[in-house]
């Protein structure tokens, strides 16, 4: 298994622990935005870890969209994610 497919398994891991896909309920804002948040600090944790570079991250992105997407996410919320994701998690300094 490569290291980007190894962080994309450990990011959707990561999401279900922080943002079940099962709510009976819809998450207020302020829920969305420290889930989010407990997300973004283990995103940077699997980036630091596995070492991963701009094409790693890349790669890993691109797989974890996928999984997400195959998990029955809403494509809305996918994209909203994996945004964040880029921004908050894989682009600042570790």
């Amino acid at each position: 298994m490569s290291r980007a497919t190894e962080a994309a398994v450990a990011l959707n891991e990561a999401f279900a622990k922080c943002i079940p896909a099962n709510q009976k309920k819809r998450l207020s804002d302020a829920e969305w935005a420290s889930s989010l948040q407990k997300f973004h600090r283990a995103a940077s944790e699997i980036r630091t870890r596995l070492a991963l570079g701009p094409l790693g991250r890349a790669l890993a992105t691109y797989h974890f969209q996928k999984l997400l997407l195959q998990a029955g996410f809403d494509a809305g919320i996918v994209r909203k994610v994996v945004f964040s994701l880029v921004l908050n998690a894989f682009t600042a300094k570790a």
